[in-house]
């Protein structure tokens, strides 16, 4: 049976002036399995590159009580010894609430935030291997370049993420054809008038993302979509290199670009920015 997986992005933010920020933790949250666990950046010496003059004493203290705050429970099916004690059980009476982590997530100001709780739907089978997906995907830098998000888990996570939304319509794997007759796949087509495709910037050889955009591009400005409004490239949310930053921008110039000769509403967007697209352009067309 489906549950629900909440879950929050702790953003660290040294200048409310500049407002700049960076992912340093993640928590998750399991109503259902009374289940709760923050999992904290092992990049430091990225924290102290983006900060040179971050604490290093008092981030170690707010990570530790963070981890004090959020966890709770297990997942594993093992069999052990429960330790819960007393004051945990009433620290924690509201673990089985939807509503678990908007109230522990609000209190915090200053340098450290987190982004309001969303949710994908999991169930007992998936459940460790999606929060393994969203620590890669929002905890990017903490992995070996080799070992990043592929297109595949971000489509996976795409997927959970349309289920929460009760749409009028979902199709998975819509097919357009170019002028060839070559069949061009997308991952989502969602209330009729908007498709998606997941894509990342993790790829081992820069010569293997560069023909993969000229492969999108092409798709892009080659097929006339009548019947869609939206197009959203639903994309890893950390690119690291300079070199692949600068393909990104690029890349971002040649959508612009189709957008302003073919009158297109092509977006390329982060997974953490997609609940936001999602609810400007589809939430007026639920069940």
């Amino acid at each position: 049976m489906n549950s629900k997986l909440y879950f929050s992005i702790l953003k660290y933010i040294p200048s409310i002036v500049r407002m700049e920020s960076i992912n340093v933790g993640i928590v998750v949250h399991s109503p259902v399995q009374h289940y709760s666990q923050f999992f904290k950046t092992k990049n430091l010496n990225r924290v102290k590159a983006f900060d040179d003059e971050y604490n290093k004493d008092f981030f170690k203290m707010v990570m530790e009580s963070l981890e004090y705050e959020f966890n709770y429970g297990k997942l594993s099916n093992e069999s052990v010894l429960d330790l819960k004690f007393e004051n945990d059980k009433k620290r924690f009476s509201d673990i089985s609430q939807d509503t678990f982590l908007e109230y522990h997530t609000s209190y915090l100001v200053n340098e450290f935030k987190f982004t309001p709780p969303q949710y994908i739907e999991t169930n007992k089978k998936e459940i460790e291997e999606d929060i393994e997906n969203l620590k890669n995907m929002y905890l990017y830098y903490d992995k070996p370049k080799d070992k990043r998000i592929s297109r595949e888990i971000v489509k996976r996570l795409l997927g959970k993420k349309i289920r929460t939304y009760k749409l009028r319509s979902v199709q998975s794997n819509p097919i357009y054809k170019d002028n060839l007759g070559m069949e061009i796949k997308y991952d989502y087509k969602i209330n009729d008038n908007t498709l998606l495709k997941a894509m990342t910037f993790d790829y081992k050889r820069v010569n293997d993302l560069e023909k993969e955009l000229k492969v999108l591009l092409y798709d892009l400005t080659e097929i006339t979509y009548n019947d869609i409004a939206n197009i959203f490239l639903v994309k890893n949310d950390g690119i690291n290199g300079k070199d692949y930053i600068e393909i990104y921008n690029n890349f971002i110039k040649q959508i612009n670009k189709v957008n302003k000769e073919k009158k297109s509403e092509i977006s390329v967007l982060s997974y953490s920015e997609l609940e936001d697209a999602l609810n400007r352009s589809v939430v007026f067309n639920i069940k």
